[in-house]
């Protein structure tokens, strides 16, 4: 078992592999056809008076070797070789975003202003337009972290944003929790640690706020914006019964009471760009994330995964052409010797 096994296990050769084994010994076969005598052969009784005759000699020389390359093609063809996954670099327009979203039970509430024709929900009109925006930053990297409570890594940061879109049709079973931003937006930011700079850095925050930071939490999240040197897009989704950012608190009222007041005055200490939409329908939405597809349009460079490429096909293609090569030569053999 264990010597079936080795000879139907895979194998690497550099960025080489291949799948199956056991086919690689039958290539000292290639060897039989540059050792037998493959043709007919006639008795002379003078041959050393015959003339050389260099075609076919050299006719002689391509059956032996094309025979060989038949056996040998068919051998590495059917031990599976492929090459490995690789990495491309190239050079866009764009930028690393990791969208930070909002799964907590108070994106399940309607807008502040309410549309005919339009999304309410805060959590609809969120996904259908992250959605459009995904699609259309091509040259992005893009990740997605959601929170609510407790943060959870739903979608690497890479240039397949098919794990993002995959992710956003999931919040279509709503939110629940608290609103704990400030974990959303240390793992988020967690992401970039040891990452080499390859573009810009953006963090889009979607939420409706409602957090409250201490003193060690912010000064905590304030490093680590200045260390990563990311930038933070928050859309802020009001509420029907939510504060605007625009209104000052009164200083009866303090600035405690209204927590998302608070946590855009904090955002504004962390000594990295920070812009803030402040969304009352879903056309404000859609604003703000064309406004912010503009903002991060800088150069990039990024690595492109690409998959395994299999070498099967190369090497049955040239068995096949040694086997025809093969045959013409076969029929232009000389079948029975006629003397004149």
């Amino acid at each position: 078992m264990e010597l079936l096994s080795l000879f139907t296990s895979s194998f690497d050769i550099g960025r080489i592999h291949v799948g199956q084994l056991f086919p690689l010994l039958l290539l000292p076969l290639a060897l039989l056809p540059l050792l037998l005598k493959g043709y007919v052969a006639f008795p002379h009784p003078a041959i050393q008076s015959m003339p050389e005759d260099l075609l076919s000699i050299w006719l002689a020389r391509i059956w032996r070797i094309c025979g060989a390359l038949a056996i040998s093609s068919m051998s590495v063809a059917l031990a599976q070789p492929y090459l490995t996954e690789q990495t491309v670099e190239k050079i866009g327009k764009g930028a690393n975003v990791m969208i930070v979203l909002d799964r907590s039970g108070s994106m399940n509430d309607d807008f502040g202003e309410k549309k005919a024709g339009q999304d309410i929900n805060k959590m609809a009109a969120a996904r259908r337009l992250l959605q459009d925006m995904v699609k259309q930053s091509k040259n992005d990297l893009i990740g997605m972290v959601a929170f609510s409570t407790s943060p959870i890594l739903v979608a690497p940061l890479s240039s397949d944003h098919a794990y993002v879109e995959a992710a956003l049709e999931a919040t279509e079973a709503g939110g629940m929790g608290f609103t704990a931003v400030a974990r959303g937006l240390g793992m988020a930011l967690d992401f970039f640690e040891g990452k080499p700079v390859t573009g810009g850095r953006a963090l889009l925050l979607v939420s409706d706020g409602g957090a409250h930071l201490d003193g060690k939490t912010q000064d905590l999240l304030r490093a680590m914006f200045m260390r990563q040197n990311a930038s933070l897009y928050w859309i802020y989704l009001r509420s029907a019964n939510g504060a605007s950012l625009k209104q000052v608190p009164s200083e009866e009222e303090g600035i405690n009471a209204y927590p998302e007041y608070a946590l855009h005055e904090f955002f504004k200490t962390i000594n990295v760009p920070y812009h803030v939409y402040e969304a009352e329908n879903a056309d404000e939405v859609k604003l703000a994330i064309q406004d912010i597809a503009q903002l991060k349009n800088k150069p990039t460079r990024y690595v492109d995964p690409v998959s395994k490429k299999d070498m099967s096909w190369i090497f049955y293609t040239l068995a096949w052409l040694s086997c025809l090569v093969l045959l013409v030569l076969h029929s232009m053999e000389v079948k029975q010797w006629k003397s004149s």
